[in-house]
């Protein structure tokens, strides 16, 4: 999640940086990344979980379809 936590940090950085048209230090775009942070987040936990049922489901009908043959 860390690594995913910078990316955010680097994007944001990155649009702000834009927006002001100035550079941003990496620590006020942590500032402002920390705000939008948890909505993030939360679609990344998602989408690990999507994943992970997904994966869970294949291994189940590769079994399924070894077992009928």
């Amino acid at each position: 999640m860390r690594v995913r936590w910078f990316d955010h940090v680097r994007k944001t950085r990155k649009k702000l940086t834009r927006e002001l048209k100035q550079p941003v230090t990496h620590r006020e775009a942590m500032q402002k990344a920390s705000t939008t942070w948890p909505e993030i987040k939360e679609k990344l936990v998602k989408k690990r979980v999507r994943a992970e049922k997904q994966k869970a489901r294949a291994l189940k009908n590769a079994a399924k379809s070894k077992k009928t043959t």
